[in-house]
């Protein structure tokens, strides 16, 4: 691990970090800005900055299930997922109480180049990514969310950029919350989405997997000129995509929820324009959560190609813009970007 030496205080290291979701161990080094902050171990009321590094994994039972040629984009997503929370009840003030939900997230790869895998490499390379953590919507003294600007490196090289939003919500008003959407969802038996027939799961090599368990989405209910509509499958799938924070029982995991949208996109990509799922990564991803869905009731993705582009390199690319419905209310809204390597 390399420490920056030029920052104005000693970095504080926490580790090792096990991601709840990415199940991999990484370091979160907290990066002060000031020396008089260090000492203080005061809440933040500015802007802080961290760095999660780690090993990309080799033996993961998701993100090294497939043809090998690409790092999983969900390394970097489900760490800084894991690390948001801590983050903000550590060192902006928020209550250890109140549960911190993202509800936006984007990621887009600046150099494809440094995410191809070697297969044959039998170990990890590093993976860092630089956080800026921001207060957001402060009432006395206190952040309601975080904002975070993402810059990804693997083996030293820059190679993705993000930002995400996280809101921290009060116990009480979330347990509201999800009361709410549960009973809203159930309250309105004319507004019921559900399948004709028990879903059939996708070919795993359609969406880039090798393992069954590892498919999320289903054989395309509805294909018509670049729109496809799948259903998101709760069971059986990997105990990867449990949910790992008792406050969520019963809900999809975010792991989950991407992995859908990452396998309808490499679908729809293929089925719309034919670029070859093996071949293929996501060169770009924006998500914007409306909603938590629940694992009891069925969950629907509609995705859309866009038409067939070239990236700055010349390959293949293939916008899509998907939505996951639940009872026909909105849980996500994404836009993400397939590309063909050579």
């Amino acid at each position: 691990m390399t420490v920056d030496n030029r920052t104005a205080s000693a970095p504080a290291i926490h580790g090792p970090v096990t991601a709840g979701s990415a199940g991999i161990a990484q370091h979160l080094i907290h990066r002060p800005a000031a020396r008089s902050y260090y000492g203080l171990d005061a809440p933040s009321l500015g802007e802080e900055y961290f760095t999660l590094v780690g090993d990309t994994p080799v033996a993961h039972p998701l993100f090294n299930d497939g043809p090998g040629r690409f790092h999983d984009l969900q390394i970097a997503t489900a760490g800084v997922r894991d690390v948001g929370e801590l983050v903000g009840h550590r060192y902006f003030g928020v209550p250890e109480d109140r549960p911190g939900l993202f509800y936006r997230f984007s990621l887009d790869l600046t150099d494809l180049s440094a995410w191809r895998a070697n297969p044959a490499g039998g170990r990890g390379v590093v993976m860092e990514t630089q956080i800026r953590a921001r207060p957001a919507n402060v009432v006395a003294d206190v952040p309601r969310g975080l904002d975070f600007h993402l810059d990804v490196r693997i083996d030293g090289r820059p190679c993705a950029v993000g930002s995400a939003g996280m809101v921290f919500l009060m116990p009480k008003l979330y347990r509201k919350h999800v009361a709410h959407a549960r009973q809203a969802m159930r309250a309105v038996p004319e507004l019921n989405d559900t399948p004709d027939a028990p879903p059939r799961p996708a070919g795993a090599a359609e969406v880039s997997r090798c393992a069954g368990e590892n498919v999320v989405i289903s054989e395309p209910v509805d294909a018509s000129r670049g729109r496809i509509s799948t259903w998101v499958l709760s069971a059986p799938v990997s105990p990867v995509f449990d949910v790992t924070d008792g406050r969520q029982q019963g809900q999809f995991s975010g792991l989950h929820l991407l992995e859908s949208l990452r396998q309808s996109s490499l679908l729809t990509a293929a089925r719309a324009h034919g670029l070859d799922p093996e071949r293929s990564t996501l060169g770009a991803c924006e998500v914007h959560f409306r909603g938590q869905a629940e694992r009891a009731l069925p969950l629907r993705c509609v995705a859309v190609a866009g038409p067939l582009g070239r990236d700055a390199e010349g390959r293949p690319s293939v916008p899509v813009t998907l939505t996951l419905t639940q009872q026909r209310w909105a849980v996500a809204e994404a836009r993400t970007c397939v590309v063909q390597d050579y």
